[in-house]
């Protein structure tokens, strides 16, 4: 039954399908953070330190060395920035040719080559900072994920972790996420409903009414979600969620979020909800402030779901270095 949930979890929580460059949403994402960060960094003169000191034309290797292990995040997106994008998005840059040694979501240690670039060394000089900042974040989120869904598994070895929408990067960070392990979680507002308290505040502070006023939409969505922090609404939310899947007015499994509880309030309530026999058509998600420190104990309770904040944001970037060497 545990490995019957986590799938299901992880077909509703991990889209990790729709993050690649085939998927016109994504690639702007990469778009914004490659070609407009090129384009930032270049300013109206281009590199004027490079110009002022290379005059011709020299081919050149560049090597991106790991200086730290970690988990591969951003290969795949710099293959098509440097190489294989339409030559319209780079008007100021020349082709290069990108070779990845190792794949996304691969392990690296430390020393090991990651990337080679090879092309004119004024072209290379253009794009190292771009690049390196890319892969170093991307592959700062992947390598922190991977610690933490480890230590996870660790107290529950079918959890699943998730990142929240608090990022910079977005669908990046959702993707470096999922590299280092870990799931989507929504992907965009259209993803999936997901009813807070700003949504019950609209109406009147009442969870049942919020309920009783969801008018579901045309269009196709992953699941159905409802937030909550009220310990004493839990199991009468879980028997109206059931009774409004019986309806056919949300599909199954329906989620409950429980939002800034304590471990053992949340185990207290799956165990009540066990006995009301409100589990088996749920899932069930902790979220709010969790911590690598409180992890473990999240994963302990039996929740299905484990969203952190803490994936994405105020992570270090893997030290990478970039070096070069006339061809």
């Amino acid at each position: 039954m545990k490995k019957q949930r986590a799938q299901i979890a992880r077909q509703l929580f991990n889209q990790k399908e729709k993050l690649t460059l085939d998927n016109l949403v994504y690639k702007q994402w990469v778009f914004k953070f490659t070609f407009l960060e090129l384009e930032k960094d270049l300013g109206e003169n281009g590199d004027i330190t490079t110009n002022s000191l290379i005059h011709e034309k020299r081919q050149a290797t560049a090597r991106i060395y790991a200086n730290e292990p970690g988990i591969m995040a951003g290969s795949a997106e710099i293959v098509y920035f440097l190489m294989t994008s339409d030559t319209k998005f780079r008007p100021r840059l020349e082709k290069l040719e990108v070779i990845a040694n190792f794949i996304d979501g691969s392990e690296f240690e430390k020393d090991d080559i990651l990337l080679e670039i090879k092309g004119d060394i004024k072209e290379i000089l253009k794009v190292e900072r771009t690049i390196l900042n890319f892969l170093q974040h991307m592959s700062g989120i992947a390598s922190h994920t991977k610690i933490l869904t480890d230590k996870a598994k660790e107290a529950n070895h079918e959890v699943l972790i998730v990142p929240t929408r608090k990022t910079t990067w977005g669908l990046l960070d959702k993707k470096a996420v999922s590299l280092g392990g870990g799931g989507t979680h929504r992907l965009n507002l259209e993803d999936a409903i997901l009813i807070k308290d700003n949504h019950i505040a609209f109406n009147n502070n009442d969870i049942l009414e919020t309920l009783e006023n969801f008018d579901p939409p045309k269009s196709e969505y992953k699941f159905f979600e409802l937030e909550i922090d009220d310990k004493t609404q839990v199991l009468k939310v879980a028997k109206m969620l059931k009774s409004m899947q019986k309806e056919g007015k949300i599909p199954k499994p329906a989620v409950i979020m429980f939002d800034n509880m304590k471990p053992k309030e949340i185990e207290a309530q799956i165990t009540k909800l066990k006995n009301n026999d409100c589990y088996d058509e749920l899932l069930f998600e902790a979220s709010g402030g969790i911590n690598s420190k409180t992890l473990q104990q999240y994963a302990r309770t039996g929740v299905d779901i484990i969203s952190m904040g803490a994936l994405t944001q105020n992570i270090k970037p893997i030290d990478l270095s970039l070096e070069i060497g006339l061809s």
